[in-house]
């Protein structure tokens, strides 16, 4: 009797645990008419998210992700995120496009809900975006900028007549790196940010400082002084930030990018941050000139943050004739 009782016990155990969370499944209802391909790509968006839903239940410090459908560096990528964010897909069924891509295909849109991964503290909702290579294995995944900014920007650039096909593939290209970017922060993934900042590279952070009176301002008031770093200086701190925060959460939107007039494959990349993190949060504007002469091996030559108000108790906003441009910039 007693036997019976523990292993209806053990039963209802592993039941229980079985639907403490959702198992997903990706359709992919247009973009690829490869069945084959398709189906492989199902399988393994499918195979990830109900890997990563088991994970989050458990409260997993490492996800163990299926190697016959992501690449190492992809895991590699997943879990240095889930090391800072875990997150959930609520859906049972997802139903997306594919779209094709200069190195293979993407899903965009998978709906998460993030939390931080030491304190459990909630994130809110985020949209991610996975790549494959030309065989359906996951190459990356990663947080997705606004989508309706992304898909705005994708329309935009299509009807554009003057645009050329390498110019269109390149941009969409840029905003994949920009979301990588973006991600690398929530990821404190100092390794990439060491690659993808130029030798040279230089940074800029504006900061808004009191100022007394004076002719110009007999009232006193506030203004925005800038300090250049250079690329180590900037990675050094950016280390001291990502280890006494416990999360980070950046987001971008009003992505805007402008081609250079005379030097192909070099772009202006201007967006609206919000940095949210453990100890600090902002608003402002980044700037960045990125190099895509490579596409192999893109670079950041020139990287400037400015905030968003100068006095936000009286509501003075950054003029934005005052926002870096490329034209700032001797390249």
């Amino acid at each position: 009797m007693k036997r019976i009782l523990f292993i209806l016990s053990f039963i209802i155990c592993h039941l229980t645990y079985s639907a403490a969370y959702n198992q997903v499944r990706l359709v992919i209802n247009e973009g690829i008419y490869n069945q084959t391909l398709k189906q492989q790509m199902e399988r393994a968006v499918s195979a990830v998210l109900t890997e990563i839903n088991r994970s989050q239940a458990s409260n997993l410090d490492k996800l163990s992700l299926p190697d016959i459908y992501l690449t190492k560096e992809a895991k590699q990528d997943l879990n240095l995120l889930w090391a800072n964010d875990h997150f959930r897909c609520e859906e049972e069924e997802i139903v997306l496009r594919c779209l094709t891509t200069r190195t293979g295909y993407q899903v965009r849109g998978i709906p998460l809900i993030v939390n931080a991964a030491k304190d459990g503290g909630e994130l809110g909702y985020q949209e991610a975006v996975v790549s494959f290579d030309e065989g359906g294995i996951i190459t990356s995944f990663y947080y997705t900028i606004n989508p309706e900014i992304y898909s705005n920007l994708r329309k935009q650039w299509m009807q554009e007549k003057h645009h050329e096909v390498t110019d269109l593939k390149d941009r969409m290209m840029i905003l994949d790196y920009v979301e990588h970017f973006r991600t690398s922060y929530n990821q404190k993934d100092l390794k990439f940010l060491r690659q993808v900042f130029s030798p040279n590279a230089l940074i800029i952070t504006g900061k808004v400082i009191k100022v007394g009176k004076s002719e110009v301002r007999p009232n006193g008031g506030r203004q925005i002084v800038y300090t250049p770093q250079t690329k180590q200086e900037y990675l050094k701190n950016l280390e001291k930030t990502f280890k006494t925060n416990s999360y980070i959460k950046v987001t971008f939107d009003n992505v805007m990018i402008v081609s250079h007039p005379t030097i192909r494959g070099i772009y202006g990349v201007t967006v609206r941050q919000k940095w949210n993190s453990s100890r600090y949060s902002d608003e402002g504007y980044v700037f960045m000139v990125w190099d895509f002469r490579n596409p192999d091996v893109p670079q950041i030559h020139v990287r400037t943050w400015q905030p968003e108000f100068i006095d936000k108790e009286r509501g003075q906003r950054l003029n934005p004739n005052d926002v870096f441009t490329l034209g700032d910039f001797d390249l």
